[in-house]
């Protein structure tokens, strides 16, 4: 994009702002400098330059994974000869080059592209790429490595427990810790009516009942009262669930567990890094369950964990995840147990999502703070209540609450504007699977019909949120939406 000599004070101010080194090789910089470049720029492309700062062309990842899969990294093959021709005037890409009268790139424009922005995606660098490439050259590509220990390690440590069970998926891990902690046929476990569905088939999958309650309308998670009603002879456990990184209550759970000599497994897949009571979310518990699929705040792709300060039921836990075979007697199996073991390859990219994660925590509350800011003055958008100074919450998915009726209608002038918005997950007690467990929760039907979520990533920016403002005053405006927002706004006392 050529930019006047008049422009050129505005794109140095720009580049100023944005900074844009990580988004440039030179034309001799080798294969991988441009990979970890194109990594750490989040973005997955580079402009390439040559020595006097002029720009010779782009390169984005899916060509240097070509390259790389075809062995041009052995004949030293460098960005200059892999880079395409920059057309000015693109309008597909999500970044641009800002170029001075001399052809010099001076900054890079952020900017919405013809391509979807997901409401979520991994947030990948080269730390993580060389961790993986070092344990895929280790060849302990199984589930025995020394990052299988050291996730486990730092990872248990740094939600305050001593344990740490490494697991395939975030779903095993609830099923491993439900089966560890003997509980299965007969038994109920109290889970909250709005949760992914997850948390109740890992009860099911065991053989016990899962008892759905209800959720507290302004924390969004299960209450010690409404834990209190459900509580039966056949209750075995609690399972609180941290919705959208927001702390349930676990002094007061806990406290009432222990009269009632309940076990507490805390679900904190969508939580990582919250606090309640100064203390980290997950240290409460006897056991909790932590996923890192994907689209959670740090990711292996997919993969889960169990932590707990019990030395006897985190021994347990790992026998029965590889097959109920004793650790310490190959072969003998004391019990018939499970595959459900993480990869040395997944763990090796777990370690450096560890690293980072106080950078993705931060992101996530900038991009939370942006979106409040922008649409804090529409009608019919409401966020999040605040909490109370004892809950620390942690932003996963930025989110709201609008009108069911005008839900839809976002959702999809968003989409055609290249953004993904997405409602919040069903509640349980609605859905056919779990039909023969169902309440009345309106809390939680309410939320479910209401919640979208936002695109939480570093793609974020001010472009992106005010697209998204603009999107929203557009439809929100519309009179039906006016109307039904207004509507929804008596209905829920704001």
């Amino acid at each position: 994009m050529a930019v006047s000599a008049q422009a050129f004070q505005a794109g140095v101010r720009h580049q100023q702002r944005l900074g844009h080194r990580e988004f440039i090789c030179e034309a001799n910089d080798g294969l991988w400098v441009a990979i970890e470049r194109a990594l750490d720029n989040g973005f997955g492309l580079v402009f390439v330059v040559g020595q006097d700062g002029a720009l010779i062309g782009e390169l984005p990842l899916s060509r240097m994974r070509v390259a790389l899969r075809d062995g041009l990294h052995l004949s030293h093959t460098t960005a200059g000869e892999l880079a395409m021709p920059w057309e000015d005037g693109r309008s597909d890409l999500p970044i641009a080059p800002v170029i001075d009268p001399h052809g010099r790139v001076i900054a890079i424009d952020k900017r919405i592209s013809s391509s979807l922005l997901p409401v979520a995606e991994p947030d990948l660098s080269r730390s993580e790429l060389r961790n993986l490439l070092d344990a895929f050259l280790s060849t302990w590509i199984s589930s025995t490595g020394d990052y299988i220990l050291e996730f486990e390690s730092l990872f248990s440590a740094r939600v305050g427990m001593t344990h740490g069970v490494a697991t395939s998926n975030g779903t095993v891990s609830l099923h491993l810790a439900l089966a560890a902690l003997g509980i299965g046929p007969g038994d109920e476990v109290i889970v909250p009516d709005l949760t992914f569905a997850a948390s109740a088939n890992a009860v099911i999958h065991v053989g016990a009942r899962p008892v759905l309650v209800d959720v507290d309308p302004v924390t969004w998670c299960v209450s010690v009262e409404a834990i209190e009603r459900v509580i039966s002879p056949h209750t075995r456990a609690i399972m609180p669930v941290h919705l959208f990184g927001r702390p349930a209550p676990m002094t007061e759970i806990c406290n009432l567990a222990q009269q009632q000599g309940l076990f507490v497994l805390e679900d904190c897949a969508e939580a990582h890094g919250a606090k309640y009571d100064g203390l980290p979310i997950g240290s409460f518990s006897d056991v909790a369950s932590f996923s890192f699929f994907a689209n959670k705040i740090i990711t292996t792709g997919e993969g889960g964990m169990c932590v707990t300060r019990g030395p006897e039921l985190a021994l347990r836990m790992k026998m029965l995840r590889d097959h109920g075979m004793r650790p310490e007697r190959r072969y003998w199996h004391e019990e018939a147990g499970f595959n459900f073991r993480m990869t040395n390859l997944q763990a090796s990219i777990g370690c450096a999502q560890l690293q980072r994660m106080d950078e993705f925590l931060e992101m996530r509350k900038r991009v939370d703070a942006s979106y409040r800011a922008a649409l804090a003055d529409l009608p019919g958008v409401v966020f999040p209540q605040p909490l109370s100074s004892r809950h620390e919450p942690v932003t996963w998915f930025s989110c709201a609450l609008v009108s069911p009726e005008v839900r839809p209608l976002l959702i999809k002038a968003c989409r055609e504007a290249n953004i993904d918005l997405r409602p919040f997950v069903n509640a349980l007690s609605t859905m056919p699977a779990y039909r023969r467990f169902s309440r009345k929760c309106p809390a939680s039907e309410r939320l479910a019909a209401c919640g979208i979520n936002f695109p939480t990533s570093r793609k974020v920016d001010e472009n992106v949120v005010g697209r998204i403002a603009e999107v929203f005053t557009q439809v929100m405006h519309m009179p039906a939406a006016m109307a039904s927002s207004e509507a929804f706004l008596r209905q829920n006392g704001m």
